[in-house]
């Protein structure tokens, strides 16, 4: 290698030492920054930086200026020069293939100088036979100036010396002997020819040299090198060796062409390394430490190492590794030599080897030693000493890593881990105790040890797979514990990233145990470094600043939370030594660390009850962890929920009093300045338990005040209404607990209510939000606990509890008026107290939150051993021998009322309404409250008679949430019905006139119309009297709603409902029934507009195929035959029933009013129902069968009051008269048949019409003689004039002709409007005129009279008199109504006729109906348990008897609903029966009917009865909820079911202790009340007021159950019809209508028969008369009557009588 070379690797050398040690900031960033297992060989720049920094200071001081010599050029110690020949592993070695000189290269700084050239120029050099003396002048000469030149041509010049040469040193075969004269010549000749090697060595050759000796032989080659290395290996003295060392790499080409032996080179070169130590650094060294060895022994000492180095690398194999191994053992050894130096009285350390340049020389000849060969276990020991201590010096520095790298990653790992570890645990003892020379703080041992533990956190790394990370890993672990024993800074500065590295890798999980052990262990004994104030975090300190590094403290804290994730996120348990460590430290862990250590300790039980000290530990940790505010949020929450494990856990005594700790008591009291939710919840979990647990009342008023504090923002001010809302009636300013009950009331109210929404600021904005809502549902939790729940702590007695519980509703009290709470939170208290319910003993208990009505919720307070609170006015007195409590109810309203005056939250408002609709169905609560509830209506309701919700006026809320608002209001008021008894007279008027005011809100959406309908309909039931007196302005109101399509089924049901109580309408006037008529006959007329317009729609696209209207054809259609029904299918089948069912209710309504008014009214409504209905009909071209059914009700019944029509009996029974003559005649749409005894003269008269019959017995013989006597009596007869009959020859007709329309009908549109008037109902001031003397003839045709005389308002000519023969005064099917066709006579022994007769006979002649009764008793859920009850409560009774009247089953004779009527009671004896007008009803009551245990066919056949029916009413005393499957039936379409409000029936212990506590003598018990609730099939839409649950007494219940029933009945009626028939198929046909079928069938057959008599005689039409042998039944004829001696003849007489009129 060459000089130039050398120099440059020099400065390379010099820049990196420039930089020094750096920080260790810079160092924790490149360990952070770069993965663990990156190759640390590509890093050297990062090492370069990396180092301890112990060798700038040291080594400065020992830095000298050399002084120029022979072949040196002046250089700092600091630019020594670095000898590279096959030095650094991987670097290149020269080319062994060149046999040249041109091998050597050159720094080119100057034009090359041809040496031969300039030798030629000095006279004599060249000249053999010049004096010696003169050619060595000569030769001194050139030597200088070929000094610091680029030389070429050198071996020219070699030649050119050559006998200088073998004067000097002989040649290879001897040396001469010089005599003593040219002794001198002689050593001056060595030195010169010596001192122009080392120019040789130093100019080189340039880079054209070698073109210009390409012409030398190789031989000659050789021969010259051979030449040089024997003059170079001649050196003797020290002169000389100090000139050779310094060609003698170049010489060899770095020892690769070394002449002679090889082992003799080793010792040469080993022997003037030994010398040049001798000389450089010698024993008895008295020199400074800061000046330096002299140049010529120094440069001497580099270039010998350097030549060895290349010795070995070239030729390891053939050398004695002994030999090898001792000189680098010894070299290593010496290096580390130091010795004393006294300085200002102090001593200290220097080392004798100061030059790094030698040091490095030493390294170089390890790293080859260890590159090229194998290094003793002897040389092991000094050499990683040597490593570890100048690992500071940073000319050394690289070199070292890349040495200790090539350790770490091969055999030498564990032997050199070892040798550390042993170097370490030799000891700081004699000089390595000592301070080092200019570095106070460090000694040799320390120095050693931080190169050590450099090497290792730096330089090693930790292999590309597990097991290689677990074996390094474990084998450096010892060697840094070792280390960080003596908690050097520096030390720890780099162990603690390092701890973190391997806690960060991804392999960290192969580590074994002892090895988590060993680095836990590390942890352990620095601990100091993180207790002692001097390694505390800097506050504000940031690691990326480099000017702040991160402190010791900072450094091991990451250390720590890397390690402590690896165990949080492993499933391994956690070292016992680290959670102790943490333990420890816990004053002085970060928050995470903290996290950490608080879930490790939770994990192993240490803070839970049971365990040692954990109280004390709790206590602590909470003062360091959660009273510290400055704590993070996420530690905080760690710690609260910690806290409150001994209150979740199982109870235990130990935990007796845990509550009133100090600890304990501040964490409630702090509970209102915490905006965590998290923390808030543990909090309150804390105060929820506390609430329950203390036995000492002042701790539990203080843990409630507490919490009462954190349940309100001071700083929120809540919006309310105007300040005379604060005043009472003398305009005093009052507490709200003390409004007036009696207080002003403001214009508008509604427009009050959200009135300032807008302006409020939203309350969610507040940070305190979260934890008021939580506390507040944590108190009324523990207020739920208090009075519901039956558990207990121990043995411990808690007779103070009652008391506290009402501390704690007081403060929940005066939280809802305060101005301070939040509208939330109000709400949330409300929907609590709105939970309060009472039993029938007046003890106070709460349903749970989420089934309000859930009979298993209600809890006996007797069953509660812990509380005794009830229901008590102020005044009253509770006998002491029982320990009542009086829960402040009477407070309790009057925040109520003070509420609905104040508040303008719209949500409060609609959470007040809806809450108390239910709390005030249970009135124990109230019982004692008169007063107050009474006060609270008459506000409510003065409160709805000013807030005009209909008004079309701008208000501060949305229509939407003012119909709600209203709805709500209507409903509330509707629970005041249970409270009639405190009701006075004109209040309940006021109630009814408001929710009659209610029914004009048809604005918006229909709920408060429906709604207020609703409760008019229980409001006829429990305020019957002032239901009567009202009704009739409430009638007005129905005029003005009956236009809203949505209301049409709760209309008419209503009216319905009013219709099957008499005593409700028994003051009505002509215009009431009028306006009940007009609503009736409104929705007709509608029904009929809306399918006249479906049926067109219908007809106009029948004909079109899929292809015409845009439709494809289904695939499904092909395999299936028929299409599956589409999502729609079902909502429209639906609208068609509804609308079906709107349309039968509308007919019902007229016919049972009309049958219920008294035959003087009947005549005056007659004109306006028929003008109504015709009109109703006129998109027809002929007359509705519903129409023609309706107009033969009015003409059968006008004269008739409602009592004949109820004495009618169902079934016509035909007399057994013996033999009999029978004859029919047909009239329009009645028939009238006499049967007549042949023998006999009685005879029975029977007249069937669709909407009745009547039969009577007469004396025919007698009857017939008077009459005729009667008429012969006259004058003259009177005149009559018969209209035609269509099917007769003469001018009366036998058979009227009425044609049969088919019904198209569809639904009515649920958002339509029907016509706002009733059609037909003329001005009762005005005089109709009179319409044509056939009108009502033409109508029974089922004709249509025109528009025109429909419009006028006429008068029908209903007259009546003397008929115009004998024979219509027994025929006539009109009781004597004039002007109809004649009765014209049925085919005698016509069997479809009598077939069709018949079954005329069995069809009902009002509707019928049947329901099932069931009762279930306490705990029943099965359907066999149900079907075998045979009894029941005395409600349950009371109920039955309510419903109807008992019948014995073996009695009846009408429908009996498929019960055995024959008098073998196989469905029991009795059953219930109930009957009006135009029903009849019978009931299948399960208890009624036998069932027991051991006859199974009697469960069957009571379950066909029950499941055959469309509607069950339930009587639910079960305790639960029943099911609607519980009884399955594929008929069951509505179940009806009736509950106990409280739950329960008063037990008998019940009634002992309501006796015994003497509250009976202060407070009456309130009236039983019992829901209604509808349970409706999924297919079929919810219809009737049940639908919404309906509270109701249990005298007014039966009635009402009764009304939902029949509607119920038959609205399933109507939904099976229209299901069978299919969308637009057959209408629902009624009883009567099916009447009129049949009537209308007998008239067909009889015409076909008749025409086919006359076909068969040939007669011509009229000439028909009944043949000799249907006369000849008649007996003799006889031409006077007077003569008639039996029924029979006399009824020929009136046959004959007919046929001659005719």
């Amino acid at each position: 290698m060459s000089k130039g070379g050398r120099a440059s690797d020099t400065r390379r050398s010099s820049e990196q030492s420039s930089k020094g040690a750096s920080s260790f900031a810079m160092l924790f960033r490149n360990v952070l920054r770069s993965p663990f297992g990156s190759d640390s060989r590509n890093s050297g720049t990062a090492r370069r930086e990396l180092s301890p920094s112990m060798g700038s200071a040291s080594l400065a001081a020992a830095t000298h200026t050399q002084s120029p010599g022979i072949g040196h050029s002046p250089a700092s110690i600091g630019e020594g020069t670095r000898l590279q020949a096959n030095s650094v592993p991987g670097s290149e070695s020269a080319d062994h293939g060149s046999s040249t000189f041109s091998e050597t290269q050159s720094i080119d700084r100057l034009a090359p100088v041809d040496s031969v050239a300039l030798a030629e120029g000095h006279t004599g050099l060249a000249d053999q036979d010049a004096a010696i003396g003169d050619r060595l002048d000569a030769l001194g000469v050139l030597v200088s100036e070929l000094k610091g030149q680029p030389l070429t041509n050198l071996g020219g010049l070699w030649c050119m010396l050559e006998g200088i040469v073998k004067f000097a040193f002989g040649n290879s075969s001897g040396v001469n002997k010089p005599s003593e004269l040219d002794l001198a010549h002689h050593q001056r000749a060595r030195r010169l020819i010596l001192s122009l090697l080392a120019v040789f060595a130093e100019g080189g050759q340039a880079d054209g040299e070698q073109a210009e000796t390409s012409h030398i032989d190789a031989e000659d080659v050789q021969k010259m090198r051979a030449s040089i290395l024997w003059v170079i290996g001649s050196a003797c003295s020290w002169e000389e060796v100090e000139l050779a060392v310094q060609s003698a790499a170049w010489a060899s080409s770095d020892a690769k062409h070394l002449s002679g032996d090889t082992v003799q080179w080793f010792e040469r070169a080993r022997s003037w390394v030994e010398l040049a130590v001798d000389h450089c650094y010698p024993e008895n060294m008295t020199r400074e430490p800061s000046e330096g060895p002299p140049p010529g022994p120094h440069e001497a000492l580099t270039e010998s190492l350097a030549f060895l180095a290349c010795i070995i690398s070239t030729d390891y194999p053939v050398l004695d590794p002994t030999a090898v191994s001792e000189i680098v053992s010894s070299l290593c050894e010496m290096t580390a030599r130091a010795r004393l130096v006294s300085e200002n009285g102090l001593e200290e350390v220097a080392w004798i080897w100061t030059e790094p340049v030698h040091l490095y020389g030493v390294i170089n000849l390890l790293n080859t030693v260890i590159t090229y060969g194998a290094l003793s276990q002897n040389a092991l020991l000094p050499g990683i000493t040597m490593l570890c201590t100048t690992a500071n010096v940073p000319l050394c520095k690289e070199l070292c890593c890349d040495i200790i790298y090539t350790m770490f990653t091969s055999c030498y790992m564990r032997d050199a881990l070892l040798t550390m570890n042993y170097v370490m645990r030799r000891g700081n003892t004699g000089l390595n105790s000592k301070s080092i020379y200019k570095m106070p703080a460090m000694t040799p041992y320390q120095a050693a040890v931080n190169g050590m533990v450099y090497y290792i956190t730096q330089i090693m790394d930790t292999g590309p797979t597990g097991f290689q990370f677990s074996l390094r890993t474990g084998n450096c672990l010892p060697v840094l514990g070792e280390a960080a024993l003596g908690m050097h800074p520096e030390v720890l500065s780099m162990v603690f990233p390092y701890l973190c590295k391997v806690a960060n890798d991804d392999r960290v999980d192969s580590m074994l145990p002892d090895d988590w052990t060993v680095l836990i262990a590390i942890l352990e004994n620095t601990v100091e470094c993180r207790l002692s104030d001097e390694y505390e975090v800097e506050p504000g300190s940031d690691i990326d600043e480099e000017d702040e590094p991160p402190t010791l403290a900072y450094l091991y804290d990451g250390a720590l939370q890397a390690i402590v994730s690896v165990f949080r996120r492993s499933s391994q348990p956690t070292p016992t030594s680290l959670v102790n460590l943490l333990f420890k430290m816990r004053n002085v862990l970060s928050d995470e660390l903290a996290q950490s250590m608080l879930q490790f300790i939770d994990a192993r039980g240490s803070l839970r009850p049971g365990s040692s000290n954990w109280l004390e530990s709790l206590e602590e940790m909470m003062h360091l962890y959660y009273f510290d505010r400055s704590r993070s949020t996420l530690l905080r929450r760690q710690m609260a929920r910690l806290c409150t494990r001994p209150f979740t856990e199982a109870f235990d005594v130990s935990l007796k009093g845990i509550e009133r700790k100090p600890f304990i008591i501040a964490v409630l009291e702090q509970l209102h300045l915490e905006e965590d939710e998290k923390i808030i919840d543990s909090v309150l979990e804390i105060l929820y338990m506390s609430l329950r647990w203390t036995k000492d009342s002042k701790t539990f008023h203080n843990i409630l005040e507490f919490a009462l504090r954190a349940a309100i923002e001071p700083e929120y001010v809540r919006q309310i209404q105007p300040d005379y809302m604060y005043q009472d009636d003398n305009g005093d300013m009052v507490l709200p607990e003390q409004l007036s009950l009696n207080m002003q009331m403001p214009t508008h109210p509604i427009l009050l209510l959200g009135g300032e929404s807008a302006a409020m600021v939203d309350e969610k904005s507040y940070s305190s939000w979260a934890r008021i809502t939580l506390t507040i549902n944590c108190l009324l939790k523990v207020v739920e606990w208090r009075m519901s729940s039956n558990d207990t702590l121990g043995d411990e007695t808690y007779d103070h509890l009652s008391v506290d519980t009402i501390s704690l509703v007081n403060g929940l009290l005066d939280l809802l008026v305060s101005k301070h709470t939040f509208p939330s939170a109000q709400r949330n208290i409300l929907l609590g107290f709105l939970r309060f319910h009472a039993d029938a003993n007046m003890r106070v208990y709460m349903l749970l939150p989420d089934h309000d009505t859930l009979l298993e919720q209600r809890v006996s307070l007797h069953e509660n051993a812990r509380m005794r609170l009830v229901v008590q006015s102020d005044d009253a007195v509770v006998n002491n021998t029982v320990d009542w409590v009086p829960f402040p109810i009477a407070r309790y309203i009057r925040v109520l009322v003070y509420l609905f005056q104040t508040n303008i939250d719209i949500e409060t408002y609609n959470v007040l309404c809806r809450g108390l609709m239910v709390q005030l169905t249970n009135t124990h609560l109230f019982s004692t409250c008169k007063e107050e509830v009474t006060a609270f209506l008459r506000y409510l309701i003065n409160y709805m008679r000013v807030a005009n919700y209909d008004q079309e006026t701008r208000t501060r809320i949305s229509s939407v949430e003012k119909n709600r608002t209203a709805t709500y209001t209507y409903g509330l008021q509707v629970s005041f019905m249970h409270y009639k008894g405190w009701i006075k007279r004109d209040q309940q008027d006021l109630l009814i006139s408001t929710l009659g005011d209610g029914l004009m809100m048809t604005s918006g959406a229909p709920e408060a119309p429906q709604i207020c309908l609703h409760a008019l309909g229980v409001a006829m039931l429990e305020l019957h009297g002032a239901m009567v007196r009202m009704l009739p302005s409430i009638l007005q109101n129905l005029v003005r709603i009956y236009s809203a399509a949505q209301l049409s089924v709760h209309l008419l049901e209503f009216v319905s409902s009013i219709s099957r109580n008499q005593g409700l309408y028994t003051n009505f006037r002509k215009g009431d029934y009028q306006v009940l008529f007009a609503v009736a006959i409104n929705y007709i007329r509608f029904h009929n507009n809306q399918r006249r317009r479906e049926t067109s729609l219908s007809t106009n696209t029948a004909g079109a195929r899929p292809a015409d209207v845009g439709e494809k054809s289904d695939p499904r259609r092909q395999s299936t035959g028929a299409i599956p029904a589409s999502p729609s299918e079902k909502q429209l089948l639906n609208d068609v029933a509804l609308s079906q069912y709107v349309l039968v209710m509308a007919y019902q309504v007229i016919d049972v009013y009309f049958l219920s008014l008294t035959p003087a009214l009947k005549a005056e409504m007659f004109d306006s129902i028929i003008v109504g209905l015709l009109q109703s009909n006129y998109s027809r071209s002929n007359l509705d069968e519903v129409n023609e059914v309706c107009l033969d009700m009015v003409l059968q019944n006008h004269s008739r009051s409602s009592e004949d029509i109820l004495g009618l009996s169902d079934v016509t029974v035909q007399e057994d008269f013996g033999p009999v003559v029978e004859r029919h005649w047909i009239q329009h749409n009645g028939i009238v048949t006499i049967r007549a005894q042949k023998e006999g003269l009685m005879a029975q008269i029977i007249e069937r019409s669709c909407s009745g019959a009547t039969s009577r017995i007469v004396d025919l013989t007698a009857e017939v003689s008077r009459k005729y006597v009667e008429r012969a009596e006259r004058t003259e007869r009177p005149p009559t004039s018969l209209p035609a009959s269509p099917l007769s020859d003469s001018p009366v007709s036998a058979f009227g002709s009425l044609s049969q329309s088919a019904s198209r009908g569809r639904s009515i549109g649920r958002n339509r409007r029907l016509h706002s008037m009733a059609p037909g109902l003329p001005s009762l001031h005005h005089e109709p005129d009179m319409l044509p003397h056939d009108s009502i003839a033409r109508l029974l045709r089922g004709e249509l009279l025109s528009q025109s005389d429909l419009s006028r308002a006429p008068r029908f000519p209903m007259r009546f008199g003397a008929a115009p023969c004998l024979a219509l005064e027994f025929i006539n099917a009109y009781q004597g109504l004039q002007n109809l066709d004649v009765p014209v006579m049925l085919p005698p022994n016509f069997e479809a006729v009598a077939r069709s007769l018949r079954i005329f006979d069995n069809t009902a002649m009002v509707d019928t109906h049947k329901v099932s009764v069931a009762y279930v008793g306490p705990g029943q859920t099965t359907e066999r348990e149900i079907l075998l009850n045979q009894q029941g409560s005395p409600a349950y009774w009371n109920f039955l008897r309510g419903m109807g009247h008992i019948r014995r089953l073996g009695q009846m004779k009408d429908f009996s609903a498929g019960l055995d009527t024959s008098g073998q009671d196989s469905d029991g004896r009795y059953t219930l029966g109930w009957r009006d007008l135009i029903a009849k009803l019978i009931f299948h009551v399960g208890t009624l009917m036998p069932a027991r245990e051991d006859k199974q066919e009697q469960i069957v056949r009571k379950k066909a009865h029950m499941g055959n029916d469309f509607v069950h009413i339930v009587f639910n005393e079960s305790g639960r909820d029943y099911e609607f499957d519980t009884i399955p039936s594929q008929f069951n379409f509505v179940q009806i079911i009736v509950t106990p409000v409280d739950g329960q029936v008063p037990t008998p212990e019940d009634e002992a202790l309501w006796l015994r506590s003497d509250l009976s003598k202060v407070n009456a018990r309130m009236d039983q009340l019992y829901k209604v609730k509808t349970q409706i099939n999924p297919d079929i839409p919810f219809v009737g007021p049940a639908a919404e649950p309906k509270v109701l007494t249990l005298t007014a219940l039966p009635g009402f159950v009764r009304s939902v029933a029949i509607h119920a009945v038959v609205f399933s009626q109507v939904y099976t019809s229209c299901k069978s028939a299919g969308i637009g198929g057959a209408e629902y046909v009624s009883l009567w209508r099916a009447r009129l079928q049949i009537i209308k069938r007998v008239r067909a057959h009889a015409q076909k028969e008749r025409t086919k008599r006359l076909n068969a005689l040939g007669s011509q039409p009229g000439s028909l008369s009944e043949s000799s042998a249907d006369m000849a039944e008649f007996g003799e004829p006889i031409s006077d009557p007077t003569m008639a001696t039996t029924a029979a003849q006399a009824l020929g007489y009136l046959v004959r009588d007919l046929e001659s009129f005719v």
